[in-house]
């Protein structure tokens, strides 16, 4: 046994087995390098082209792809977008012919106005239908004298213009004065009463109070007026 306690005899085997391994281990770095480069060299394979013809192959294209880079605003530069749908390769249209503006209609002639209308005539209010005269031969009337300052002359006058109008005067007597000529029928006379007013024109025609004879159908009080 030597100094370091490696027996002599087992040198020659130690070595080749210490050689052994450095033959493995430089194997596994040479196929580890081999395997490196193959696959650099498949990664950087060109491109396969497929020719757009028999005989006539394209070349590939060697142009790199622009790098954008970013602008202040943070838009990327790089070709507008085309608006959906359109294509940037189609023509304009052409304008067509602007149209002609529509010629404005005439206006119409004012109509020549009409002769006026005559207005039309006011109607006539109908007359009031006259009542059935009675006879005045069946009316019986006192004559009362309301003036007096005459001698009773304007009385007399009345009772004359009533008789001979066909009254039946049946009594003359002074009254009381009055200023108008009044004409006072007794109850159930008043068509009576009324019919001798519009005989002698006398505008106030009522019923007697009360103080005068029934059994004469008209009295007639003539009044200053007549006188």
């Amino acid at each position: 046994m030597s100094a370091d306690g490696v027996d002599p005899a087992e040198e020659p085997r130690l070595g080749l087995l210490v050689g052994r391994v450095l033959g493995v281990a430089a194997l596994v770095v040479g196929a580890s390098a081999a395997l490196f480069v193959g696959l650099g060299q498949v990664g950087e394979a060109p491109p396969v082209v497929v020719a757009d013809g028999p005989g006539d192959p394209a070349e590939p294209d060697s142009s790199e792809p622009a790098d954008p880079s970013p602008d202040t605003d943070g838009a990327t530069e790089g070709t507008p977008e085309t608006d959906a749908g359109t294509d940037p390769e189609e023509e304009p249209e052409e304008p067509g012919e602007p149209e002609e503006p529509e010629e404005p209609e005439e206006p119409e002639e004012p109509e020549e106005p009409g002769e006026p209308e005559e207005p039309e005539e006011p109607e006539e209010p109908e007359e009031p239908e006259e009542p059935e005269r009675i006879d005045p031969g069946e009316i019986s009337v006192q004559v009362l004298d309301g003036y007096q300052a005459d001698g009773g002359a304007a009385a007399d006058a009345v009772a004359a213009e009533l008789a001979a109008a066909g009254y039946r005067i049946v009594a003359q007597n002074p009254a009381l004065r009055y200023d108008t000529t009044a004409v006072l029928w007794t109850d159930g006379n008043q068509a009576a009463g009324e019919q001798l007013a519009r005989d002698i024109g006398a505008a106030e025609v009522r019923e007697q109070p009360g103080n005068l004879s029934s059994e004469v159908m008209v009295h007639v009080v003539v009044g200053a007026d007549r006188g």
